[in-house]
């Protein structure tokens, strides 16, 4: 399973801890055209990893690095930190650990409000 895939999946089993996010809001490597702006959506992409875990000579994790995108609609009234707090704690129960937090901007082009978090995961190599 890939490193976005697994995030997704440990999303989707956890929404009752997620009130503000839809599944059907959360996509991995593009965003489809199909896609709400007027809920948060949620983008998943891999980045560069940071290695693997070595014992007796084999590989035994892969260090690994995903990105969320946030993209809120531009008249969202929510609390957009508790959306992504909760975030964090989910994943965080998960074993994925939030190292960047980039802060709200907002976009040239459509004007919308995004953030961008980035988290560690460590996967076990089957």
């Amino acid at each position: 399973m890939t490193p976005a895939a697994y995030v997704y999946n440990v999303l989707a089993s956890n929404l009752e801890s997620l009130p503000q996010i839809e599944i059907e809001n959360v996509y991995t490597f593009y965003v489809d055209d199909n896609a709400s702006p007027a809920k948060p959506l949620i983008l998943i992409t891999e980045t560069v990893g940071m290695g693997d875990a070595y014992g007796n000579n084999e590989v035994l994790y892969n260090y690994k690095r995903v990105q969320l995108d946030i993209y809120y609609p531009r008249d969202y009234i929510q609390d957009m930190n508790t959306l992504e707090q909760a975030l964090k704690q989910v994943l965080r129960a998960n074993g994925i650990y939030c190292y960047s937090d980039a802060g709200h901007v907002i976009t040239l082009d459509s004007k919308n409000i995004t953030n961008t978090l980035k988290f560690n995961l460590k996967m076990e190599v089957s």
